[in-house]
């Protein structure tokens, strides 16, 4: 029974440790490497989109017209 109250504590003070540092870590402001890489990310992801949109418009316009070779 005393084995299982050491443990029970230890698995407390594991808990309440791992909490403090997550607590601590959640609050700390994002560097701003990572949000310049986020940003690289989504004007590429825009431009993927936008290139893709446009793949799409120029086969709506094949099907359309009835050249559809590709």
């Amino acid at each position: 029974m005393a084995e299982n109250s050491r443990t029970s504590k230890l698995n407390q003070q594991i808990d309440d440790n791992l909490r403090r540092v997550y607590s601590d870590a959640s609050s700390e402001p994002v560097p701003e490497r990572f949000t310049k890489l986020l940003e690289q990310l989504r004007q590429q992801e825009t431009g993927a989109c936008a290139e893709d949109q446009s793949e799409d418009d120029g086969k709506d316009h094949r099907a359309a017209s009835g050249d559809d070779k590709h």
